[in-house]
């Protein structure tokens, strides 16, 4: 299969484009957010849908450690 034929062929001039999109605050997320939810190139999609994925996940163990390490202050106001 040609690369030109080939809808989820995702070339390396793209891969840094979107690298160095990600590292301008603001426009990362709004460009994950187009990324990932528009276009037919379903690798890209996949992969910006991966990385939103993994923000969540970092979000969520963040809160749980943290509400888990203010847990024992919270118990010792009870005894």
């Amino acid at each position: 299969m040609e690369k030109e034929r080939d809808k989820n062929y995702v070339s390396v001039g793209f891969w840094f484009l979107s690298m160095v999109v990600m590292a301008v605050p603001l426009v990362n997320v709004i460009m994950t957010l187009v990324w990932a939810f528009t276009g037919e190139n379903e690798t890209r999609k996949n992969y910006f849908k991966a990385v939103i994925l993994v923000f969540f996940l970092v979000i969520g163990f963040t809160v749980f450690f943290l509400m888990l390490g203010s847990l024992p202050g919270f118990l010792s106001r009870f005894n």
